[in-house]
């Protein structure tokens, strides 16, 4: 009987010593920001698409037979070329009409001399003033018939240095129009070129709101379900008569989406108001609602339920028992439980 009495109090000793060994729990560290007070527009979601600023279909000058395309794919930079015509015919053209020129301008040289002579003559009585005009004739036409030459070498130049068609921008060969061995004829398009690092949106908006924006201004483009800051570029001040709407551009940033990408762009509907505001980071989304944990003058959690309402850029508006300079939680709030004890680091 003693000895398991002693058993036993040997055991509750070693359970109250591990018990004092095993150190309590710490509290985990999260990153707080303070909430704000900021002056905010609501807003309001229009559907807009991703636009290249240069997209162009570029075409042939001159005729001939297409001796060379690039690859759909292929980065070209302004004034690489992206297709050649075959400049056989060229060549010969332009040989040809230098030969013409030449013989021209020798004969403009010969008339103009005989025109001298006939003058000198029929300024002494020596020859009929038809004679001395026959000669001055034949001057004259020599000289239209070798300006007249002139000019078409002069086309003949532009052709046989035109036969390659070069990128007016950089960009991508994104579509063959045309394919090696057809012939192409002036206008006619041989390669879609398009500046991919140059991108936009392009959406209709309601007269009325355009009052509320300008140009240069920042506005959130919802592209692919993420959040892109683009910029006004341009308002164009000519309304449709139908739809009562006008365009406008926003300029993204290079490479935040493609080409065609459908966008929704958050536009001011209104004059701005002051609200408090967090980061997006803030707020923890569940099926019931939409919170935001704070960490109160005890340093614990506490969870909060929140309306959300206008955006601008990183910040959100939200409506709930937040006042500005509370401290909200940005990062780690995911596994936190109301009333849990933390560590606020102040996020940068």
């Amino acid at each position: 009987m003693k000895r398991v009495l002693a058993t036993a109090a040997l055991a509750v000793l070693t359970g109250t010593a591990f018990a004092q060994q095993t150190p309590a729990p710490s509290a985990p560290s999260v990153g707080v920001v303070a909430a704000k007070s900021v002056r905010m527009a609501p807003k309001m979601a229009m559907p807009g698409t991703v636009m290249a600023r240069n997209d162009s279909h570029l075409a042939s000058e001159v005729t001939g037979r297409v001796a060379w395309v690039a690859e759909v794919g292929t980065v070209v930079k302004a004034g690489d070329v992206v297709a050649r015509i075959d400049p056989t015919n060229a060549h010969l053209q332009l040989s040809a009409d230098q030969a013409a020129v030449k013989k021209l301008a020798a004969q403009l040289s010969y008339d103009r001399s005989q025109a001298q002579r006939m003058q000198k003559l029929y300024d002494q009585n020596a020859i009929a003033k038809a004679t001395r005009d026959q000669a001055a004739s034949n001057r004259d036409q020599d000289a239209a018939a070798l300006a007249q030459a002139q000019a078409v070498l002069g086309q003949s130049k532009y052709a046989s240095d035109h036969g390659e068609i070069r990128a007016p921008f950089p960009g991508r060969v994104v579509q063959r129009l045309i394919n090696a061995g057809e012939y192409a004829t002036p206008g006619k398009d041989i390669v879609r070129l398009v500046d991919i690092g140059n991108i936009e949106v392009s959406f209709q908006t309601p007269i009325d709101t355009a009052r509320y924006m300008q140009e240069g201004m920042k506005l959130t483009a919802v592209i692919e379900d993420k959040p892109v800051t683009a910029t006004v570029r341009a308002i164009v001040p000519v309304g449709d008569v139908a739809s009562r709407t006008i365009e406008v551009r926003l300029s993204l940033p290079s490479g935040s989406a493609l080409v065609g990408d459908a966008a929704k762009v958050l536009i001011p509907s209104a004059q701005p108001r002051q609200v408090i505001a967090v980061p997006r980071d803030a707020l923890v989304l569940r099926e019931d609602n939409t919170y935001v944990f704070k960490v109160d003058k005890k340093d614990q959690a506490q969870r909060v339920a929140v309306e959300t309402g206008s955006e601008e850029g990183p910040l959100v508006e939200i409506r709930g028992p937040i006042q500005p300079g509370e401290r909200v939680i940005v990062r780690g709030a995911e596994r936190l439980e109301t009333g849990q004890k933390v560590k606020a680091i102040l996020a940068s």
